[in-house]
């Protein structure tokens, strides 16, 4: 890249819009303005300004090197970028707006990167890309090493007119659930996402075609390390802003990671290629080549992640590991194509689930969300065991009275996939009734006194089958039939025998009481074995004359309700 010249106006890009410094004075400072160029096509502003020059001549209190306070038209991210190989410096900015400087702050190495293997490897180096927000001015310091090819790169992209609508727009649409597409495949589902298309990919600034890894070992979490107190609607922008960071700037052929998810816990495809296909990304040096990358915009070293985030990035996670049978919550031996922390060719032993610092020397993702990872694999590893199942839509009922003769019937209720297979087993207090195999049960004799339940299993192939149970709603019942016999004892008393039957092949015996009524003289009689006696006329004898008796038993928890008649002659 052609560098500029501090005197006169010097172009610096070679690609795209032309990037210059302005020989204007700032009424503040008395510095030259900073002017950042582009054009509505790029439809963003840029501007790339060496430091390896006198620009970066001023000594530091401490021993290292500042410019003076730059003033500059609009922009809203920095970073700076050196030559690879080339030690990293130690850099701090601040920037101005609203006409106020804020506080010297750090500005991150950039450990995300193609592997060396890859045809992409970049000879330049960098830092994260910061999100300022709109600023008017910039200072930077380093310390005392200063790498060759030092550069400051501030850009601006500018809002779009499909930025708003991103905001509602989703990649696939929102008439068509992801449920209903790849569920029958028995995998966790695509998750709902925002395309290259919703923030607005100039697919010109790509460079080549993408590449493919053969499988998914690992799937790693970073975080931008930018700015925290963007706005929904900013985040189309910024998005854009790192795509021309990555591809102009640092030479990758498009943006590193794989998928996005911002604060507020919307997803976004990064990297072209197709999201459901296994793209290699270039966000984690030496683990590319068996991986997938996921970002979460912001600067989770200062912040905690939204519990909105967390889902969403075990939503992703969990889409990429499943097909390949990879725990969220285990570990997975990795080859390294060679990263700051492991040589090339060495096998480590990782987790599945990772952060960005188990396998680079860097921050990433952050300390807040380091220690949210735990939480991020058992939510990925539910999502996985949801999705391994036969699932259920709408549960099964069981209807009909449980009474000897009736019929109960199941409605087996929905599931996905909607072809699994359905089979039914009907049991009588737990235990497997003998040829009852349909949807259909009618009670049985032998039933009488148990509790009857049906057992839905619903089986597809390559899944686990899912087994749902409904019981009666009591135990079942059955007839009674009672009989009732009399006869004169002396002339004066008259004995009342009672009996209550079960149907034949009905085990519980009857059991609770029978009221017996002999005119306007009444007695309970308490059944034993099912029968039982009443006596009339002890105390005070029967009149002579024709009686009727009338027996009613009241029915126990097995038995209904029945009555019986008999007539009788006292002759005294």
């Amino acid at each position: 890249m052609l560098k500029a010249a501090l005197g006169g106006v010097a172009a610096i890009g070679a690609v795209g819009a032309a990037v210059r410094v302005w020989p204007g004075a700032d009424p503040e400072t008395g510095s030259r303005t900073l002017t950042l160029t582009g054009s509505a096509s790029e439809g963003i502003g840029e501007l790339e300004v060496p430091l390896d020059g006198p620009l970066l001549a001023r000594p530091a209190a401490d021993g290292g090197w500042e410019t003076t306070a730059l003033a500059s038209t609009a922009y809203s991210m920095l970073a700076l970028t050196w030559d690879a190989g080339e030690p990293p410096p130690t850099a701090e900015v601040r920037t101005r707006s609203d006409g106020g400087w804020s506080d010297w702050r750090a500005v991150p190495v950039l450990s995300d990167a193609p592997d060396a293997t890859s045809d992409e490897e970049s000879r330049v180096a960098g830092t994260d890309l910061m999100w300022i927000g709109t600023s008017d001015g910039v200072q930077v310091r380093v310390g005392s090493s200063r790498p060759s090819g030092l550069a400051l790169v501030l850009l601006n992209p500018w809002a779009q007119p499909g930025d708003a609508a991103a905001d509602d727009e989703l990649d696939p649409p929102l008439g068509r659930t992801e449920d209903e597409s790849l569920s029958q495949a028995g995998r966790v589902p695509r998750p709902r996402q925002r395309g290259r298309r919703q923030w607005g990919a100039n697919e010109r600034w790509r460079d080549g075609q993408p590449r493919y890894n053969r499988t998914i070992k690992q799937v790693h979490v970073h975080h931008t390390a930018s700015g925290n107190d963007y706005r929904r609607g900013d985040v189309p922008a910024l998005i854009r802003g790192m795509y021309r960071y990555h591809t102009r700037y640092l030479g990758w052929s498009d943006i590193g990671y794989n998928f996005l998810v911002d604060r507020f816990g919307r997803i976004w495809t990064g990297r072209a290629g197709g999201s459901g296909r296994l793209v290699r990304g270039a966000h984690t040096l030496g683990f590319n080549a068996t991986s997938a990358g996921i970002a979460v915009i912001g600067n989770f070293e200062l912040v905690r992640p939204a519990d909105e985030v967390l889902d969403a990035v075990a939503a992703v996670a969990a889409w990429k590991l499943h097909p390949f049978d990879r725990d969220p919550t285990g570990n997975v031996r990795v080859r390294s194509e060679g990263s700051d922390r492991y040589r090339r060719g060495r096998k480590v032993r990782l987790p599945t689930l990772d952060g960005h610092r188990d396998t680079n020397q860097t921050a990433c993702p952050g300390r807040h969300l380091y220690r949210r990872l735990p939480e991020i694999r058992q939510r990925a590893d539910a999502l996985i065991r949801r999705y391994s199942k036969v699932r259920l839509v709408s549960p099964p009922t069981l209807s009909g009275t449980p009474t000897l003769g009736s019929t109960l019937s199941v409605d087996p209720g929905s599931y996905e996939p909607s072809g699994a297979a359905l089979s039914y087993v009907w049991l009588r207090d737990g235990k497997k009734i003998p040829r009852a195999p349909g949807r259909e049960y009618v009670v049985r004799p032998a039933d009488v006194g148990t509790r009857l339940s049906v057992r839905i299993t619903a089986r597809h192939p390559g899944l686990k089958p899912l087994k749902r149970r409904r019981w009666a709603s009591r135990r079942s019942s059955g007839p009674s039939s009672v009989s009732v016999s009399a006869r004169v004892l002396d002339g004066r008393r008259l004995r009342v025998a009672v009996r209550v039957d079960s149907p034949r092949g009905v085990r519980p015996v009857a059991s609770g009481t029978v009221v017996v009524r002999l005119g306007e003289r009444r007695a309970v009689v308490r059944l034993s074995d099912g029968q039982g006696v009443a006596t009339f006329g002890a105390t005070r004898p029967l009149p002579r004359g024709r009686y009727r008796v009338r027996a009613r038993y009241e029915g126990d928890r097995f038995h209904a309700k029945s009555r019986a008649t008999t007539r009788v002659r006292v002759r005294r």
